[in-house]
């Protein structure tokens, strides 16, 4: 035996078991298919010599054994050729189970954007938070949004200066919390700590005006900018036991990081002027 002919032999065989049960169905099928039709033929031959039925019941027995035999084919057809269906269906099967695994994410992003689209959760332009990340929605698509970060103090408006692109699967995982365009650039929060040598207390007012001065320079110094941006000015102490002041900044102002360095260097010089100088003994 030649090198040619061993491996064509042995690779033959798997192909002949393979085809051979679809041959026996192609057989059995074509045999089932050519006897309905005698059937059919003789029953219709019959009905046509028979003299004691009218021409009205002659069709009407027609039909009914035409119907009967089309459903004894159809029956017969799925039966025959069941196994080889089986085949198939599970074939079918692990393909879309193979496309959903590998289109999982892309599934989840595209359903993650329906449910944005049909709840509305957000819009260009809102402040939202989702996870740990923090910005304004600048444009969002079917697969993704980007936004412009924020810091992540809910009571800050100054951005970080980086843009970030989240999936909208996340929409599955996290909570969306979103602060409406009318309002999102509306408060911020400049929070100092101090330590308990300085009655700051006693200092509420000079606080309050002094934040208020450096908002009207930065609002042009119209009366208009210190009407419109409020101050508030609140007192806490930490879990070390030293003393933080929290000023509300509302109104919207446009550079409110440059708005925020003033305040500190204000307010912090306001209290280190305060302190009691130590003097040599």
């Amino acid at each position: 035996m030649t090198f040619e002919g061993y491996f064509g032999d042995s690779y033959s065989m798997p192909l002949q078991m393979q085809l051979e049960p679809i041959l026996a169905d192609i057989l059995a099928s074509v045999a089932l298919l050519l006897a309905l039709v005698v059937a059919q033929l003789f029953v219709a031959r019959s009905l046509k010599r028979g003299d004691e039925l009218s021409d009205q019941a002659a069709r009407r027995w027609a039909a009914n054994f035409r119907n009967a035999l089309v459903l004894i084919a159809a029956v017969g057809l799925v039966m025959i050729w069941a196994p080889q269906l089986r085949t198939f269906a599970l074939s079918l099967t692990a393909v879309a189970v193979a496309i959903v695994i590998a289109t999982k994410e892309l599934i989840l992003c595209l359903s993650g954007s329906m449910l944005r689209t049909f709840t509305r959760a957000y819009a260009v332009g809102d402040l939202i938070e989702i996870g740990s990340v923090r910005g304004e929605v600048l444009d969002y698509n079917l697969l993704g949004t980007r936004l412009k970060e924020f810091d992540p103090d809910e009571h800050s408006s100054v951005p970080t200066g980086r843009e970030i692109a989240f999936p909208n699967s996340l929409l599955f995982l996290n909570t969306v919390r979103v602060q409406p365009k009318a309002s999102a650039f509306k408060h911020h929060r400049v929070t100092m700590v101090f330590d308990a040598d300085v009655d700051i207390f006693a200092m509420h007012e000079r606080f309050k005006s002094t934040t208020e001065k450096i908002l009207q320079q930065h609002g042009g110094g119209s009366p208009e900018s210190t009407k419109r941006d409020s101050v508030e000015v609140r007192f806490s102490t930490t879990e070390l036991g030293k003393y933080q002041v929290e000023i509300n900044v509302d109104g919207g102002s446009a550079n409110l990081q440059t708005i925020e360095s003033d305040i500190v260097s204000e307010i912090g010089s306001l209290v280190h002027a305060e302190k009691p100088s130590l003097t040599p003994s």
